[in-house]
């Protein structure tokens, strides 16, 4: 397994370096850590907002129907999209429109984290409208630059996207490096921490091939190097009477049980909850417990949960949860901060935990280092868009690569974003493999890790 990965990174690093990379998007917005570099790994031109024949247009501070008025009333200026503090995942089908119906409209790649966003956009016919863009220093450019350099498109296309589109709108000429054969990433990944959704499930943006089929699922999981996968149903977090997560076991089964589930505890109704978790905790298929604070709006430290808790260490099964920061734009968020598990988990030594997407902010991230440190039990997965500048580099040193587990929140996150930022740190050989599938497979698996 070591020589697989040796020989992954070998080829990620070639590709990276070769690829003729050309950021158009430094970022006004400040890091939250004082130790991350304030430029970009690669060649870059800074844009401005005000002026200029290419000139950034942030997404958080205008509608797609100001951008869009915007770039008719100046047809001779080149506007490129770019993410603001808030991700552009939610609005992956007003941006595929713009770029495709107004010809001077762009976009740039970072924070553009929809599972195979940029395959989807360049079939679509919107190739020449991708530019790569990092948004250092606020967000790891790696989040950026895996998409491109893992891409699954030809070698001219992924020349085009790193660089080539944006110098064909400087006037500069593209740079054409001789070819490398795409990075295939080795069946050797664990994704701790993944979700289905039915067809007819409201979501927040477009989710194809994301039902609980293992026909919509085989392709991706081979394609992403994704050996096992542990999921959460999206109506089972909604409502768990409705659609207790076992439901999805025939997909576990039909799977080789390559993909297993989290069955779901709902403190608004703790004997249904409890009732299901009692058939699906002796399940070979089922993995653990989800609890999700935010999304059922009830605080992480009321006395409801005390019984799943219970439950959890009587059947050695671990509990994952949503854990995040106090958001100014989502006041559930404030039920899930990991400091607010502190009772629950002095109160049961004995129950296995995972704070899912490891506080999820920079100010959740804080309380999930200080809730690590107090109870070594306690494990961090990287589910969702932690692409904060700095984070994954601090996460390693404070919590450290033996607590930490590979897990992406897909069908929300292209799991290229976080493989790529786990790419760009100084990393041995023995924690990238931790990170990547040992520590999901004792804390989930029950198995020792053998290198």
């Amino acid at each position: 397994m070591i020589e697989q990965l040796q020989k992954f990174r070998r080829e990620y690093a070639a590709v990276r370096e070769a690829l003729p990379f050309l950021d158009c998007y430094i970022s006004e917005l400040a890091p939250s850590w004082d130790d991350v570099p304030s430029l970009p790994p690669t060649d870059y031109r800074r844009l401005g907002t005000a002026e200029g024949k290419n000139r950034l247009v942030i997404q958080t501070e205008h509608t797609f129907e100001e951008i869009e008025a915007m770039a008719k009333a100046e047809p001779e200026v080149n506007f490129i999209i770019a993410s603001g503090y808030r991700k552009l995942l939610y609005h992956i089908e007003a941006v595929a429109r713009l770029i495709k119906d107004v010809p001077n409209i762009y976009v740039a790649t970072g924070n553009l984290c929809n599972v195979f966003a940029l395959e989807t956009l360049v079939k679509a016919g919107c190739r020449d409208k991708l530019l790569y863009g990092s948004m250092v220093p606020y967000l790891d450019p790696g989040q950026a630059m895996g998409p491109v350099v893992l891409g699954d498109f030809d070698w001219e296309t992924r020349c085009a996207i790193a660089g080539n589109n944006f110098r064909r709108l400087l006037g500069e000429p593209p740079v054409l490096p001789p070819s490398l054969p795409p990075v295939k990433i080795p069946n050797l990944i664990i994704d701790a921490h993944g979700h289905t959704v039915n067809p007819g499930t409201k979501t927040r943006f477009p989710a194809p091939d994301s039902a609980p089929v293992w026909s919509q699922w085989e392709g991706k999981l081979e394609f992403f190097g994704i050996t096992d996968f542990f999921i959460t149903p999206s109506e089972s977090i909604a409502d768990v009477t409705a659609f207790p997560a076992y439901n999805t076991r025939d997909f576990c089964v039909a799977s080789g049980g390559r993909v297993r589930y989290f069955e779901v505890f709902d403190p608004r109704n703790v004997p249904a909850s409890m009732a299901a978790l009692r058939r699906s905790l002796p399940d070979r298929m089922c993995i653990g417990i989800k609890i999700h604070p935010a999304e059922h709006f009830v605080d992480a430290d009321r006395p409801e949960y005390a019984e799943v808790y219970q439950m959890a260490a009587a059947c050695d099964k671990p509990i994952m949860t949503h854990s995040w920061g106090v958001s100014d734009y989502n006041p559930k968020q404030k039920c899930s901060t990991p400091g607010r598990f502190d009772g629950h988990l002095a109160a049961n030594p004995k129950a296995r935990f995972v704070f899912g997407h490891t506080g999820g902010r920079p100010n959740g991230f804080a309380e999930a280092v200080e809730m690590c440190r107090k109870y070594p039990r306690c494990m961090t997965d990287l589910a969702g868009d932690l692409f904060d500048g700095g984070f994954l580099a601090h996460a390693l040193k404070e919590i450290g690569p033996d607590r930490i587990m590979f897990a992406t929140d897909m069908y929300w996150i292209d799991p290229r974003c976080t493989l790529g930022m786990l790419m760009e740190q100084p990393l041995s050989d023995a924690d990238m493999l931790k990170i990547l599938r040992f520590n999901a497979e004792k804390t989930y698996l029950d198995r020792v890790a053998r290198q």
